[in-house]
């Protein structure tokens, strides 16, 4: 619910940075036309994220109700802290590509601005490497959060075939943006895990995302089952 009252006003705010500039008697060629318009994307990402955790929203209710259910494993204090700690250095790596793609978007449009609009353009720049900054400081932030999250969270996850809630977390391939690659086995920094792969649309493009559950002792071959069921659908 937090997230989407989260999208609603990034909507909002878009909505005063379009209107804005005309009530305030800015001119649209001192800058009005360049607020406008990240006014404009602004208030389309709000709506973006808005339908998109709506539509999380009744996803996770379904897996909480045991539609599809695959398994539901609780951990172990030891096994949950060693995988807390592999977690991190596995999603600050992770998140670093992302960082670089979208950074070199916001450059790309920031300039063209610029070379379009030595005025109104220069403030665009400046957004947008405002706007680096912020996703930056988010990516490390949320690395931090992430673990420190996991370290007090809650040691169990739900696997469906819509997808893995798992500390609070969920990660669904089922919603209209996203779809599942591939789910495997695999050994990630010496430790036995369930791996989901999928795809989900991203600002500015689709993104892989990747989900990795520990493998509590025992559980192997409902592991083993969980891939073929997921992989032969």
């Amino acid at each position: 619910m937090k997230t989407v009252l989260t999208g609603v006003f990034v909507s909002a705010f878009g909505i005063v940075m379009i209107f804005g500039p005309g009530l305030l008697g800015i001119s649209g060629f001192d800058g009005g036309f360049a607020i406008s318009f990240v006014g404009i994307i602004v208030a389309n990402m709000g709506v973006i994220i808005t339908a998109i955790y709506l539509q999380q929203a009744n996803i996770l209710n379904g897996i909480l109700r045991g539609e599809g259910s695959l398994a539901h494993w609780t951990f172990e204090p030891q096994l949950w802290k060693k995988y807390t700690q592999k977690e991190s250095a596995e999603e600050i790596a992770e998140k670093k590509d992302l960082f670089f793609v979208v950074s070199a978007f916001a450059l790309f449009f920031g300039a063209l601005f610029w070379v379009l609009d030595n005025e109104a353009g220069f403030f665009v720049f400046l957004v947008m490497l405002g706007l680096i900054g912020i996703i930056g400081f988010t990516w490390q932030f949320s690395a931090w959060y992430y673990r420190g999250q996991n370290e007090r969270g809650v040691r169990e996850a739900y696997i469906a075939r819509s997808g893995v809630y798992m500390n609070r977390r969920l990660y669904s391939w089922r919603s209209s943006s996203a779809r599942l690659l591939n789910a495997r086995i695999e050994n990630t920094r010496g430790m036995s895990v369930l791996k989901f792969s999928y795809t989900a649309f991203t600002f500015p493009a689709g993104q892989t995302y990747n989900v990795r559950v520990p493998i509590p002792e025992g559980q192997e071959e409902t592991a083993k089952t969980i891939v073929q069921q997921l992989t032969n659908n």
